[in-house]
Order: structure tokens, then sequence, then C-alpha cells
């Protein structure tokens, strides 16, 4: 037996191997069959999966579709009908943000009862645990209780580890009320002074000043491809303003119009970036908690605005007078809009449902045109498409468009144009690192 300090047989070139003898056959030669030979078995996938499995079920696009119908629906019908309302005696777009305010309350509540019954159902046909023992019988009281708990401790989870505090709820909700009122009331008090179609496309200018304050203050990727959207986007933008009614000449109420959308982009997109900031990325039940805090916090700051817009002179409504049916019917789509585009967020794609947008432009420019009976020019529909075309551009996922402006700079300050041009045939092929 061989110690651990004996020496190891070693391969000689004559095929012999020293210390157990030489052998006495001569080494045979090695003839081409002999060669060690690896065989490689190439399988190919005849239905490659270029999508993900999902999107391949037609009961889910079914449902995807629907979302996205419904939330766009919703939204038009929001925008018309803020609208439709204005008249010699009901001219408050600040009032009819407020009154709109009241419905979307309820969304916690809704989503609160929904459970509860839920609970319900599954303690009453549940009647054994997963170790098929049986489960003690609790009242409805104690259904509701614990559900309703266990809901709220999931929920107020949005506003960090502590929960819903008095500095967790002022430093979360005051900001994003205000800046709600000020999106929203500006959009209202846009449409007082131009068509429908004209506001919604300009409003598509928020997603450039997103994609501008995400990329100063949260470093995010500015890809170069994205800078051309933006491009097209504001080129539509312009058009779509100046072009007033069939003539290629901005009127005074269009260009007013014009910077209370902007304004009103302006204030959305803080929002947007705000709530990734300091929300992250909440669960659908947060998001509707939250919804229905910022409403009510909403409630309570604004309501000195629009009492002195009335007071003063500047907003016309009495309760005797003011439409209360439509507005009741639009603060109902708002609520249930504002659901099912979060839904879809949460279960369907951001990407997808930010196609809600482009439809609103293309849904409402037509009934301005083919129900109200507006004219518009060729440059009007020209601007619309190029802001279509532009926000689909902008909302391409930045790993198909790779080539990042930070780093473009960095280059060329250093002087490595060779490298950049390698970069550009990798557009479409994966985010740069």
């Amino acid at each position: 037996m061989c110690g651990p300090n004996a020496e190891e047989p070693k391969v000689t070139e004559a095929g012999s191997m020293s210390g157990l003898g030489d052998s006495k056959e001569k080494p045979r030669p090695v003839s081409p069959a002999d060669e060690p030979t690896t065989t490689v078995i190439l399988t190919v996938d005849e239905n490659p999966t270029t999508v993900p499995s999902m999107w391949r079920n037609w009961r889910f696009l079914t449902m995807a579709a629907a979302i996205l119908a419904y939330a766009t629906i919703t939204e038009v019908s929001n925008a018309q009908i803020s609208k439709l309302v204005n008249s010699p005696t009901f001219s408050a777009p600040f009032f009819l943000m407020w009154y709109m305010v009241l419905t979307r309350i309820f969304a916690f509540p809704i989503y609160l009862a929904v459970r509860v019954v839920h609970g319900f159902i599954t303690t009453s046909t549940g009647k054994f645990d997963e170790f098929n023992a049986p489960k003690p019988k609790l009242s409805s009281w104690k259904v509701a209780t614990l559900t309703v708990r266990d809901i709220w401790r999931e929920t107020e989870k949005v506003f960090g580890p502590a929960g819903l505090t008095l500095k967790s709820g002022f430093l979360y909700l005051v900001p994003f009320s205000l800046l709600w009122s000020i999106t929203n009331g500006l959009f209202y008090w846009a449409v007082t002074f131009t068509e429908v179609s004209e506001c919604v496309a300009v409003s598509c200018v928020s997603i450039i000043f997103v994609y501008i304050i995400a990329w100063i203050f949260l470093k995010e990727q500015f890809i170069l491809f994205k800078l051309f959207g933006m491009a097209v986007c504001m080129a539509g933008v312009v058009l779509t303003v100046w072009a007033s009614g069939t003539t290629f000449s901005a009127s005074r109420n269009s260009l007013i119009a014009a910077a209370l959308v902007v304004g009103s982009s302006v204030g959305l997109a803080l929002q947007t970036v705000g709530f990734k900031r300091y929300l992250g990325s909440p669960t659908l039940p947060q998001i509707v908690l939250y919804q229905s805090l910022t409403s009510f916090a909403t409630l309570v700051l604004t309501w000195p605005v629009f009492l002195s817009l009335k007071l003063t002179g500047n907003e016309v409504w009495d309760f005797d007078s003011a439409p209360l049916n439509l507005m009741n019917l639009s603060g109902m789509f708002g609520l249930t809009g504002a659901l099912t585009y979060y839904l879809g967020v949460s279960v369907v794609s951001p990407i997808f449902m930010s196609l809600s947008k482009p439809l609103q432009i293309v849904i409402n420019n037509g009934i301005d045109i083919g129900i109200k009976g507006i004219t518009f020019g060729l440059f009007h529909i020209l601007g619309a498409g190029l802001v279509i075309v532009g926000f689909l551009m902008l909302i391409i996922p930045n790993a198909w468009v790779s080539l990042e402006i930070r780093t473009l700079i960095q280059r060329l300050r250093s002087g490595e144009k060779s490298s950049i041009k390698q970069d550009v045939y990798t557009i479409a092929e994966g985010p740069t690192i």
C-alpha cells in the first residue's frame, strides 16, 4: 500500500508508467478512428418564446384590454364632463375639483368592504386549516375586526416602518394633496378656454418633465432616443397649440390654456417623481389607502381656496344651479378610473397602462370633431399625431434604447469617440451599465 509520501506513477512518452515496470508490448499507432471525439447536440425550439407566457393567454389579454379600455373611457369622460358643466351660471373649476375629491375619499372604505365580505366567504367555506384540523368558529364581528386590523397593518406601512403617525401623515399627505389640487384645478381651468382635445394633447408634456426631474434629482438614465421622443412630442404640442381652428395662428385663449396645462403637467410630474422617491413601489391596498387619505387632506386644506374665489366673484356657482348629476358622475368616474388604472399597473404592466394617454388623444379628438362638430385644421391633426408618436417613444423601455446621455457627455469630454460609435449599434440590444 502506498503511503501519502509515495511517488505517483508517471506516464512516459512511450506510453508506459514508471513505478509499475516496463511493458513489453510496443505502443500501437493511434488511428484517426481512435481519436477522442465530442458530440454536440443542438436543439432548436420551433416555437421560440419571445413574450412572457401571460401575454399568450387570451383570458389575460382580454382582462388587460378591458382594464385599459375602462381606465381610458373614465379619463375621457371626466375631461369631457369638466368642459360640459361650464355654463353662464356655473364656471367654477376649483370648486369642481374640490367636489370630485368627496367621491375619491370612499376608495379605501369600498376596498375594506370588499375584503371583509371576502373574509366572510372564506371563513364560511374553509372549515379546515392546512393541517386538516377544524378551524375555530368565529363570530361575524370577530371576522370583520380581524380583517380590518390585518388590512390596516398591511396598508399603513406605506407611510414608513412606524406606520401612520402625525408626523408621517403631514410629510406624506400635505405636499401631495396640494400638488394634486394644483394639477387638477389648472387643467379644469384650462378647458374653460379651449377644447378638451387640445388640453389633453398638451398634457402629454408631463412625461417630459418627469424624465427631466428624475434625471436631475433621482440620477435616472436619460437615453438619447428619449431625447428625440421629447423633441417630437414638443413639436406636436406647439403645432396643436398654434393651430387655432383651421388657421395656423394661435389665439389668446389657446395660449392661456396651454400655459395652464403646462403648469398642471409640472405638478403631475412632481407628483409622479415624488411618489416614486418617497413611497417606492406600494401595493394596491396601500395605494387605495393613500388615495383616500390624500383626498381627505385635500378637502381640509383647499376649501378656503374655492370659497374665496366665489366670494371675490372669480368663480360662479350655486348649489341650486350646479349640475350636481354630472359632477357626481364625474366623481364616480374619477374614483373607479383611478382604482382601475392602479389595478392595471399592479396586475398588467405600467408601460401597457401608459397607452391610455395616446388613446385619450384619439378619442377626445373624435368626440370634438364627430359629435361636437368642431372643425380642426390639418396642423392640429398633425400636431396630435406627433404628440402620440413622441409619447410612444418616451414610454419604450430603456432596455430597448440604451445610449445613455450622461455616459455620452462623459465620453465626449474624454475624447472616447470610438467607443461611442460602437454603442450606437447596441441601442436595441440592452441597457448600458
